[in-house]
């Protein structure tokens, strides 16, 4: 029994000092890049279905993002963190005509720029290193361009869409500054790699 008691007390003290933080480090501030955003597939998608009813399709140019910076404060619980999420993506596409002799007849030009409050909860946070879940919602705004070569007209639209993240696994190593990296879905991907720094 006696034996007992020591590995329990020692299993305690190991997952108190893994979970241990400095309490003066209350702020964090990020930048990330990402991959496979929510708003780069809903592009995709629709840009497939635009192949079934026009004479025309894209071909990919200019990919840029998502770009996002964070922001988040740790309150009394040194596990919870509440701030929001700024993310900007830009995707450049030519027109094209179909068939085997593809000429481009346009441009297409998308700018996505998402600002979501968010909420992150940290499974490990010490010193060093610490693994968190991430979720935020929020609205991107959408600004669209269309430009035919042969007129030189311009259609231009400007839209707003519901828009989240959810990133199931954060990991982040370093002290102040740290280097970290995500797996989730939404606007700011599927993947994500940055930099933090806490203070």
């Amino acid at each position: 029994m006696k034996k007992f008691m020591i590995m329990v007390a020692a299993a305690l003290m190991t997952v108190m000092s893994v979970n241990a933080q400095s309490e003066d480090l209350k702020n964090e501030i990020s930048v990330s890049y990402g991959a496979g955003s929510l708003s780069q597939i809903g592009d995709g998608i629709g840009e497939s279905f635009g192949l079934i009813i026009t004479n025309t399709e894209f071909d990919d140019g200019f990919i840029l993002g998502p770009i996002s910076v964070e922001y988040y404060r740790h309150l009394n619980n040194p596990r919870l963190a509440i701030g929001g999420i700024v993310s900007y993506s830009k995707w450049d596409s030519d027109i094209l005509t179909k068939g085997s002799n593809q000429e481009k007849v346009g441009e297409r030009k998308r700018n996505y720029l998402a600002v979501m409050p968010a909420i992150k909860w940290y499974w490990v946070n010490n010193n060093s290193f610490g693994l968190y879940s991430k979720a935020a919602a929020g609205i991107a705004f959408l600004s669209s361009s269309d430009k035919e070569l042969k007129t030189g007209q311009t259609k231009d639209e400007n839209s707003s869409i519901f828009m989240f993240q959810c990133s199931l696994l954060g990991a982040e190593v370093g002290k102040q500054f740290r280097g970290f990296a995500e797996l989730g879905f939404g606007h700011q991907g599927f993947a994500q790699i940055g930099l933090r720094y806490k203070f």
